[in-house]
Order: structure tokens, then sequence, then C-alpha cells
């Protein structure tokens, strides 16, 4: 048995249905996903329910929060960002809302006699999913999620691939954004532990997985999602037609 894990879909529909085919395909049980289902791209409600149907166990990711609760983050938001958080709460039904107030802050997953965790990333006392991005700090790490007694602990929110494995003490895995990608390519992790019962055998892979970016650029083209214009640059490396227009709008 092996794990699949990956993070920050962000609404691409085309990307989650490529990973869960594939982790099927390869008879994968165990799935993780860590947070940041929606926003950004065409199919928040959609990416919810996919995730559900596989049976994926899920934590909360700061967009999620930003849903279901005011905080700072909402408070310091453009108004174009309030319009775009209030775009995608209006995509959501009743079931969508229910199964994000279900998911917790992390998981604890015991595995082959290792202590795994599982979080969007570090949250302070109150379980508000903090927004700053110091996880590229390896010394900060450890105080982030010192309350863990786990061996491993993987984690999203920056969308870039980055691993800390230590020989010694905590490994720290941060998986990046299967969502937010600039090719035709996205990925997910598989995890596993080997035989030997030495200090961090890990089994770990990033299995790339082609999808249908064709289908979704239409999708982000014809969406009436405010601000997709620079939300499609940033984060999927999409340049939609009549883009100033959008921009004059704002």
């Amino acid at each position: 048995m092996a794990i699949a894990v990956f993070s920050d879909i962000h609404g691409n529909l085309e990307a989650l249905e490529a990973i869960l085919a594939d982790i099927k395909k390869r008879r994968i049980k165990e799935i993780f996903f860590l947070g940041d289902a929606i926003t950004f791209g065409p199919d928040s409600s959609a990416c919810l329910k996919l995730l559900q149907k596989y049976n994926a166990r899920c934590v909360i990711g700061n967009h999620e929060q930003r849903i279901i609760r005011y905080d700072k983050s909402i408070s310091e938001m453009s108004n174009a960002g309030i319009k775009h958080m209030e775009y995608i709460y209006n995509g959501l039904d009743n079931d969508d809302l229910r199964f994000i107030k279900s998911m917790p802050l992390s998981i604890d997953f015991d595995y082959k006699n290792y202590k795994l965790f599982f979080a969007h990333y570090a949250f302070d006392e109150k379980g508000v999913v903090l927004e700053d991005y110091d996880n590229f700090r390896e010394d900060l790490l450890d105080r982030y999620f010192e309350k863990s007694d786990s061996d491993v602990v993987f984690y999203g929110h920056l969308h870039e691939r980055k691993l800390f494995i230590r020989q010694i003490g905590r490994s720290y895995f941060n998986l990046g954004s299967s969502g937010c990608v600039p090719s035709d390519k996205t990925f997910y992790t598989y995890f596993d532990i080997g035989e030997m019962m030495n200090e961090n055998n890990f089994d770990i892979y990033r299995i790339d997985v082609k999808w249908n970016r064709k289908k979704f650029v239409q999708k982000m083209q014809d969406a009436p999602i405010p601000e997709k214009a620079k939300f499609a640059k940033r984060y999927f490396n999409i340049e939609l037609l009549d883009e100033h227009v959008e921009d004059e709008a704002e």
C-alpha cells in the first residue's frame, strides 16, 4: 500500500480529474488532499464534489477558511479580491459548504510505524491557517509544527514543491500546487516506506500526469470570474483575450 498526496488545485477540475484517474489506475487507496480546492479557476464546486467522490482525506486550506469565516486576510483584500471571493461563495451549494466546514485543520496518520501529519500549512492557536510564506526557511519549520510529534509533515500553501528530508528528526514535504501549473502536465506525490527500518527510509516520487489544459483555458475564457485575467496569468500562465477590458473595469 502506498499513499497519494497533493495540494492546491484551485478550481482546476481538469487537473484534478487527471490526477485522480491516475491514482485509481495505480490502485492507490489512501488519498490525502492538503487544501485550497477552490478559487482562481472556474470549477471550485466541482472540485470539492470530485474529492468527496474519491474519498480523499481533505484538510482545510486558507482559501476554504475565507469562505466560512471572516478574518484579517479578508479585511485586507482589495475590492476586486472581495468580489472574487463572493463569486466563489455564490458558486458553492449547501453540500459544498458542509463539506468545507467538516474539513479538519490537520490529519494524523500512522503508517508502517511512522507518524505522518497532513496540513495545508501551520496554523495559530485560534485555528487560523497562517498566510505567510516563511516555510522556505527550514529553520522555522520545527517551530511552526512543534506541537506535532510526527516523523513526517506534508503541507501545501506555497505553490513551489520543496522537500526537506532529514536523516535525524522530522522531515518536511512541501508539495506545491497541482492545480496552478503552467503547462499541460500536473503532478501528485507518491509516498511509501521502504522495507528497511532505518532512519527515514522514504520512497517519495513526483508523478507527472497530462491533463486537458485546452479545455481549462476555454473555461477560464468563458467564465465571469472577477480578476480572472490576473489570476489566469499569475497562477496558470494563461493570457486571456481582451484582458485590458477587465483591467479597465477593476
